[in-house]
């Protein structure tokens, strides 16, 4: 995800009903290179429909990190679409070194990260979930 997309998201949020021309000309970009990169949103599941979400996570409530190790002989590559499954993971990145998957999510309240959380646990295939909660949140 790029500059671009993460303007494309910010004015999605701010007005879903924008047509496609509008969000083009926020984003700087042409009406099809806008489209593509919807498009592509939306196939990887950064987003999953337009609706609009009154106080919703985002806004008012509770995010977290979930640092996943796997078990031996098993890939990120496997976990993910059962995480994609999840409700609240919004990001999740492969990463180099002690932790395999970085999982963030959002939830309407700490009860919300806990359902995550132990539905991330109870998959086959991941050794350890360690959740790290987001207190405070600068871009």
């Amino acid at each position: 995800m790029d500059e671009k997309d993460r303007l494309l998201l910010a004015a999605l949020r701010k007005d879903a009903r924008r047509t496609l021309v509008a969000l083009a000309r926020d984003v700087g970009l042409s009406r099809s290179a806008t489209q593509e990169r919807l498009d592509r949103l939306l196939k990887s599941g950064v987003i999953r429909g337009f609706t609009t979400v009154e106080d919703g996570p985002a806004a008012d409530g509770v995010a977290a990190y979930f640092l996943l190790r796997h078990e031996p002989g098993r890939t990120c590559a496997q976990l993910v679409p059962k995480l994609r499954r999840i409700p609240g993971i919004i990001a999740m990145d492969a990463v180099a070194g002690a932790i395999d998957l970085v999982i963030r999510a959002e939830a309407p309240d700490i009860r919300g990260i806990e359902a995550i959380r132990a539905a991330i646990a109870g998959l086959p295939g991941v050794a350890d979930v360690t959740t790290q909660m987001v207190l405070e949140r600068f871009l």
